[in-house]
């Protein structure tokens, strides 16, 4: 029935599920503690993400907030959550190829022919092929990543005052600084 037998099938299914537990609380600690830096500087809400607890030194807040978020994957069928996190690295790779044509081909205006190629018509072409692979997603996914997507521009609208001042950045070197002056 098995090669192995159910010895071989339990070693690697605690295997399997110690990784996925090990994945699962890294992945917390560092999302928590993203947020927390992200609230620290300013660019989330610094009364809720910026806080940290008192005793335990930890930024509670975001804990709870992430876990309330991972359990939604109680909810959430496998191709939707996948569809979600392709989402969100098309929105990557998409702003990541206009950030270098507004960069290089715009401000520092190179536009010679091979820069041309690398800074105006590569970073079209990337563009193009990942707008064609969001038709692709889920569409419950897509929903939710438009809509996701949205509140950040709603955030940056109102951190920027509707780009009229610039928008908040997570800086290390103050966290570096805090950090040893603590």
């Amino acid at each position: 029935m098995y090669i192995g037998g159910n010895l071989f099938q339990s070693i690697f299914l605690a295997g399997y599920i110690t990784g996925g537990l090990a994945s699962g609380l890294s992945a917390h600690a560092s999302v928590s503690r993203l947020l927390y830096a992200m609230g620290r500087d300013g660019v989330l809400p610094k009364k809720i993400f910026g806080h940290i607890h008192p005793k335990f030194q930890t930024p509670t807040h975001n804990i709870i907030l992430v876990g309330i978020f991972a359990l939604s994957a109680l909810f959430v069928d496998l191709v939707t959550a996948s569809s979600f996190i392709n989402f969100g690295a098309l929105v990557a790779f998409t702003f990541v190829n206009l950030s270098v044509i507004s960069h290089y081909f715009i401000r520092e205006k190179q536009r010679s022919g091979i820069d041309t190629l690398k800074y105006l018509i590569l970073p079209l072409i990337g563009t193009s092929f990942t707008i064609w692979l969001w038709t692709s997603l889920d569409s419950k996914a897509l929903l939710l990543g438009l809509g996701w997507l949205g509140i950040g521009v709603i955030m940056l609208l109102s951190n920027t005052k509707m780009f009229s001042k610039r928008p908040p950045e997570l800086s290390i070197d103050s966290a570096i600084e805090k950090e040893i002056q603590a």
